[in-house]
């Protein structure tokens, strides 16, 4: 029998439904089970168009774009059909999408029928018990006459049982209510930071008697929300109850709440214990119902499930975090929670649009990095709500192991760590980690210095939770797009739409702008490749809009064409003065406009093609330029930077990292620069591997040297492993095969000016000098005109730069 045909026979007995679709060519394959679920005739043709006209079924547009399998739910007359939509491809790309159903209504029965029961159960427990334990309390009262101290003791102990097997009655009912999701919540004025002084104060006791200390820590007075008091009290106070059971004695339970202002749309609630940590494995499975810790401590495993249905039902969201200092569990609820007009609200949570249902949306892969713990957690509350999975920590270096272990596709990082910029920096030109989208959190007036830094987009302080969701999401789907990019700036949308629709047939990523003055921010934003530029706009023209572009040290470096209705030869001469690449003059067609925005691409790699790695100027260009300069006369010193132990580097972590630090410190250049120099002035050129030449003028060298070493002695360190850069060295073989220690890398700067030369060569004899120096000096040096220069404050590592060999 033919595999093929094995194939059709396993599907057609299959009781789930199946469905194979060609949406090229609308052909549709199901089998029995599916025809039945949908209501198909075993005779009717089914095609793509009858099942959406007709029956009113209609997945496949669900994964047009999708590279993975999409859930949903669908309702097809009083059925109610779980499927699972996963995408066909071939060489050409989308090709179809099989589809498997399962119809859902025995399953929800059967569910009911188990929910219906519990709750009929626990109610008729309650009676029975409310006799016993009321039976007990008169004895213990001496009612019915004096008791003997043992029968006393006997009489506690059955009252205490008869108080737990009422505590498990309310869990199972509160567990069928979550099962069903009709757990209610009456919502009211809640002071977050009261209530949860109420809780602790009253399990300050049991904490007590096994010699525990409880603290409470809350950020402000008055952490408001709408909520149903009695139920926070419930979850506040179970998860007291774990931190107790799990202490060591002597042990610490800390609680806090917290709402900083930085994110005033959510307020968070921990507990810490200084116990056991929980494996991650059992992190997520804590939380299902009867499933208790592996760790030594009995319990029923109900309350965390019920603890989610409560949070969740307030809109908000649980997890755990546990390391070697112990276990916390954390809760965040949103100010405002959604209800119903009388006030009680009967869904687990909000129900989905229908465009949200159709389309529903893969997790993103966030790190959050923040120094700030509990605006982390808030955020983390917030984007977990939109189903993503998050990972949050709180330094440099920390965020660069996880980052470059290759599972994250979203960094969001805030501004106000100290080391925030070189984060940005490195997740850049990391070979590990540049393929990452970036967010960045700021204040407001930061976003200009922060995509500068290489962030994708900025997010203002204080956060709206929808904005940092969609600006993750919508990064991590543009993921993988390697095309060129093209920035439009033209105040006419017609011509903006029209160059739009011809650069992305032919492959472009394009990004529209309709205000010159919005260019530079916008192109710090975008990255553009390549900037189309219309002459006549209101406010600022072109050319100043031009001269804008070629001084920021971000984007400067940019093909510029211009667009204009003006052919006249002045003009033209203006636009290439500006700094333009090409000039076209409307009307254009098409393939015109095509085929110069290649051809400029295309020019500008081969004029720089002897640097493809720093898109700088290379050895013939330097030379040029120092001859130019030598015959005007100017005076400018002409500056040799040259990276020490980068072979090093790159023989023990690789070519790929080798090449991200020759980059950074390309890009580092030229934002030093853009913020000290002058860059309509001043030169920047790569020679070659780890040499560099910078021209400034005589009056600026000083702070643009000393500027580079304090940023490159800040950044670049952040390529090595944490380890080795606290040890201070790597360990390698060296070029004659024998291992070495080689110290952390530095930077040797010999500056040289243009009067006290009169000839190339009488440069580079002064500069080898100069270098030497340099590298005789631990740490980054700068060497002028064979003075050595005092480093900036923070430069100057006590380290030797040759390498030694090990004990």
């Amino acid at each position: 029998m033919a595999l093929l045909e094995q194939m059709q026979l396993t599907m057609s007995a299959m009781a789930d439904g199946v469905i194979v679709a060609d949406t090229r060519t609308g052909e549709v394959w199901m089998n029995e089970a599916a025809r039945t679920m949908l209501g198909v005739a075993g005779g009717a043709e089914a095609t793509t168009t009858y099942l959406k006209d007709v029956v009113g079924f209609y997945p496949f547009d669900l994964v047009s774009g999708a590279t993975g399998p999409l859930r949903e739910e669908v309702r097809i007359g009083e059925r109610i059909l779980h499927s699972v939509v996963t995408p066909l491809t071939d060489e050409a790309g989308h090709a179809g999408a099989v589809v498997v159903l399962r119809d859902l209504g025995e399953t929800r029965d059967l569910a009911q029928r188990r929910s219906e029961f519990a709750q009929l159960m626990s109610h008729e427990l309650r009676t029975p018990l409310t006799s016993v334990a009321g039976a007990l309390d008169i004895v213990l009262s001496g009612y019915a006459g004096p008791l003997a101290e043992k029968q006393r003791r006997y009489l506690d102990m059955a009252r205490q049982a008869a108080t737990r097997m009422n505590l498990l009655v309310d869990q199972l009912l509160d567990l069928a209510r979550a099962q069903t999701g009709s757990i209610s919540i009456a919502t009211a004025p809640v002071e977050l930071d009261r209530m949860a002084a109420a809780v602790v104060e009253a399990y300050r006791g049991n904490a007590g008697s096994k010699g525990l200390r409880l603290n409470l820590h809350a950020t402000a007075d008055g952490i408001s929300i709408l909520g149903d008091p009695d139920r926070l009290t419930q979850v506040l106070g179970n998860l007291l109850t774990n931190a107790i059971k799990f202490s060591p004695p002597s042990g610490v339970i800390e609680v806090e709440v917290f709402g900083p202002p930085q994110f005033p749309d959510a307020v968070g609630v921990s507990v810490h214990n200084d116990g056991e940590p929980i494996p991650d494995a059992e992190r997520e499975r804590i939380f299902e119902p009867f499933s208790a810790s592996g760790r030594k401590v009995g319990g029923t495993g109900l309350g965390l499930s019920i603890c989610r249905s409560i949070v969740e039902a307030h809109g908000g969201r649980i997890w755990v975090e546990s390391g070697s200092r112990g276990t916390r569990f954390v809760f965040t609820l949103p100010v405002k929670s959604s209800t119903t007009s009388d006030g009680v609200r009967a869904e687990l949570a909000p129900a989905p649009t229908p465009a949200e249902a159709r389309r529903p949306r893969e997790a993103a892969r966030v790190l959050l990095v923040d120094q700030d713990r509990h605006r982390a957690l808030l955020l983390k509350g917030v984007l977990m709500a939109a189903g993503d999975e998050v990972t949050v920590v709180e330094d440099v270096d920390a965020a660069l192991a996880v980052a470059r272990r290759g599972t994250i596709e979203v960094v969001v990082v805030s501004a106000a760590m100290s080391e925030a910029l070189a984060l940005l920096a490195i997740l850049e030109h990391d070979p590990d980690t540049r393929k990452l989208a970036v967010v960045a959190l700021g204040e407001p007036g930061q976003a200009a210095e922060l995509l500068a830094a290489s962030a994708d987009e900025v997010v203002e302080l204080p956060v709206v939770p929808a904005v940092l969701c969609d600006a993750c999401h919508r990064l991590r789907d543009a993921l993988g797009r390697q095309a060129p990019r093209v920035m439009i700036v033209d105040d006419d949308a017609g011509i903006r739409a029209i160059c739009r629709e011809v650069l992305e047939q032919a492959g472009y990523q394009v990004r529209e702008v309709a205000r010159p003055e919005l260019a530079v921010a916008e192109g710090r934003r975008f990255r553009p490749d390549l900037v189309l530029l219309d002459v006549m706009m209101p406010g600022i023209d072109g050319f100043r809009a031009a001269e804008a572009l070629r001084q920021d040290g971000a984007i400067g470096m940019a093909p510029i064409i211009f667009l204009s209705a003006k052919g006249d030869t002045a003009d033209k001469v203006r636009a290439f003065r500006s700094g333009a690449e090409d000039y076209m003059v409307k009307p254009f067609d098409a393939a015109e406009l095509v085929a110069r925005v290649g051809k400029a691409l295309e020019r500008q790699a081969r004029e720089l093609g002897a640097s493809p790695t720093t898109q700088l100027p290379g050895a013939d260009a330097i030379a040029d330029e120092i001859e130019r300069r030598l015959a005007a006369g100017s005076k400018t010193v002409v500056c040799y930077l040259d990276l020490d132990n980068l072979k090093a580097l790159n023989d023990y972590y690789g070519f790929a990292k080798a090449d991200a630090v020759i980059r950074q410190t390309g890009d580092l250049i030229r934002d030093v620069l853009a913020q000290v120099g002058r860059p309509d002035e001043d030169f920047i050129g790569h020679i070659a591997g780890d040499d560099f030449v910078l021209i400034v003028a005589a009056e600026r060298a000083d702070a643009v040297c000393r500027e580079i070493m304090r940023r490159f002695d800040r950044v670049i360190p952040l390529y090595y492993d944490r380890d080795d850069r606290t040890r201070g060295y790597i360990e390698t073989r060296d070029r004659w095969g024998e291992q070495r220690r080689f110290p952390i890398m530095s930077v040797s700067i010999a500056a040289v000016s243009l009067p006290r030369a009169r000839t190339g060569a009488e440069i580079a004899l002064l500069a080898a000098a100069g270098k030497s120096a340099a590298k005789a000096i631990p740490g980054s040096a700068y060497v002028r005109d064979d003075v050595v220069m005092p480093p900036p404050a923070s430069t100057g590592r006590e380290v030797a730069k040759n390498s030694t060999a090990p004990p």
